[in-house]
Formats: C-alpha cells, structure tokens, sequence
C-alpha cells in the first residue's frame, strides 16, 4: 500500500497538440479504469470501511501488466488530494465485479516525469461516445509553479476548479456493455502486445459493440475445437450474456473430449449474408470470438439453462427463472454446458445490400 497526496492540473489540447506531444513523449502505457460503487469484496476495504474505488488496468509496450486499486479524496485547495494504492492480481471475483462498471480507456504518453509528470491522455472509444466529449486531455502533477510548464509547452491556463471534476475520468467514464477481458485485449492491441492480430481490412472492420450484437442475437454458431490433430467445427445453439457463451450438449461427445485436452476454442456466428453474383462478391456480417472453454457445472450450470430456454423457448422461461443452489433438477442431470469466456472478438462486414 503506498498513499501520496497530488497536486495537478488538467488541460484540453486540439489534434494538432496533441500529435506535437505525442512526437516528443519518451514512453507510453495503455490504462483501463474502472470506478466502483462498492469495493467491499477487496479485504483492504473492508478493514477501511471503505466502498468507492478505481482498479486501474496498465500495460507498457513490453507486455508488462499491472493492476491497481485507489482510494481518492475529493480535490482540495491548491489543487490537491489524497491518494491510497494497493496492488492486485484479478481473479473472477474482480471479473465479474467490473461487469457494467463505469469505465475509461486511454493511451497515456509520458512528455516528462521529473521534476512534473506530464502526460497526454488519448482516449480510447468504445461502443458508445463517453459522458463528457473529451479526445485528448493533458495532467501536470508538481509541487512547483504550473506556470512554468505551462508556458514551455503553450498550454495555456488550463481547467478550473468546476472543470477540472468535470473532466476527471470519474464522471468522462461510461457503463459499457463490453466485457471488461473484452477492453483490456482492445488496450493490448493497441499497445501491440496481444496474441491478436490487427484487421487488416480497416474499411470491414465492425466495432467491438456491433460484433457483440451479433453473437447475442444469432440463432445458431459454429463452434470450433481442437484434438491435437484437426480443427473441429460443429454448428451449436447458444445463448450468450455478459462475456460468456453457453453451449448445451450430451453428456460426452467429441466436443468435450477436445475441449478437455485444449481449451481454447473459437466460435464464429454470420448474421447476414447475400450472394451478389453481379459483383462476383457477397455481402454479409459476421464475427469470431475466442476464448477458453469449460464444462460447467454447480448454480451458474442454471443459470445458463435458463438463458438458452429465455432464447429458443420463451414460454418456459418462468419455469426455470428460480434457481435453486441446493436442487439439481433433470435437465441439469442429463444435459451439458460448456462455457466459452470470450478474451477477444472481431467482426468484419461487406455492407452492400441489395
């Protein structure tokens, strides 16, 4: 735990500054935050009483990922406030504790470190415009004259108190329907440190929202699993809710077998498709998701088999909204899930519909 008091201010910059600033920063760090009403489950809270938090996501151009959680006071006269850190490593608890959180993204661009840090931030978007319109935003932290650096890299006078909690990444953040493995990968990315290829096809490319639509609302997908020899793809339905994907099945089959050697998996679904034998070419949407695979079992095993009945078979849906944690029902007894967590996803189109 390390606590500190800062002392900073915030300044808006057009494109072209930004791009000036970029071109003399000596490093970069792509930076998830998430702000949390109720941080009760970290056991640092608890002993503080404490419930609102920010767990930061950071990763440098090497890989190198940290993940940070902070308490900060409200800003003080003089541009000043206290600031708690403990270091973390995420389990499922915190995964699914971000779901639905109120989230920013952004590269951060170190210009200078000592005797100020100053940094442009450059957000990143996600499905939808953030609560303030905000792009580039630049943070000097000093116990000097702000003057000073102000002058030397014409920034003039900067953000005021009213505006400065304005433009705090508290109130620029957004409740994002994608899942939170989903915007660290998007950062990774970025940075060029993710396992995952960059489309090349820009002009296809749909946004992470739009590809996640499409998983939700397709009727079936084409799982894809491995044996150690050959890929192998079998057509499934599915019901999907916040980053996971629910597949039900037999109790034993080829799919379990390979998902049990090699969990990593794929699943592609097509929305749309329409063959344009005048342009040689077909229009369509479609997505991938990967991730690994699971075969669930305990209270979620429910849970997923109410939302593939709430999908295909809605006039039930009542009759499996209880959950019961201590009644294992017949179809939980004869039926298989399997549980895909995506970690990444595309989804490309050929949008020319006739």
């Amino acid at each position: 735990m390390s606590e500190s008091i800062e002392r900073e201010k915030k300044y808006l910059v057009s494109e072209e500054k930004a791009q000036k600033l970029k071109a003399i920063s000596k490093w970069k760090l792509g930076v998830v935050q998430w702000y949390l009403q109720d941080c009760s489950f970290f056991d640092f809270a608890k002993d503080k009483n404490i419930k609102n938090c920010r767990v930061r996501y950071m990763v440098d151009e090497t890989g190198n990922e940290k993940w940070i959680v902070a308490f900060k006071s409200e800003l003080m006269e003089g541009f000043k406030r206290i600031e708690e850190e403990y270091e973390i490593r995420p389990n499922e608890a915190l995964w699914n504790n971000l779901i639905r959180t109120p989230v920013a993204a952004k590269v951060r661009y170190f210009i200078s470190e000592k005797p100020a840090e100053i940094v442009l931030d450059e957000f990143v978007e996600l499905e939808k415009p953030y609560n303030v319109s905000v792009k580039y935003l630049v943070e000097i932290e000093t116990h000097e004259d702000f003057e000073i650096y102000e002058k030397e890299y014409e920034l003039g006078n900067g953000l005021n108190y009213e505006e400065f909690d304005r433009y705090t990444n508290k109130n620029i953040a957004i409740v994002s329907s994608i899942p939170p493995r989903l915007i660290v990968e998007k950062i990774r990315q970025i940075m060029g440190v993710s396992s995952f290829k960059m489309m090349r096809r820009k002009d296809r490319e749909l946004p992470i929202g739009k590809a996640l639509e499409i998983i939700e609302k397709g009727e079936y997908g084409v799982l894809s699993t491995f044996d150690g020899e050959y890929p192998y793809g079998v057509p499934v339905n599915y019901a999907y809710k916040d980053g996971i994907i629910y597949i039900h099945c037999a109790l034993d089959g080829k799919k379990l077998e390979n998902i049990s050697k090699h969990p990593k998996v794929s699943f592609s679904v097509i929305a749309k498709s329409k063959v344009l034998p005048e342009k040689l070419t077909t229009a369509y949407e479609s997505a991938i998701a990967f991730g690994s695979a699971e075969l669930l079992e305990g209270p979620e095993k429910k849970v997923a088999i109410f939302e593939l009945v709430k999908k295909y078979s809605p006039q039930f849906a009542k009759k499996y909204s209880h959950i019961d944690e201590t009644e294992e029902n017949e179809e939980c007894k004869n039926t298989a899930i399997i549980k895909i967590t995506i970690e990444y996803i595309s989804g490309k189109s050929r949008a020319e519909w006739v």
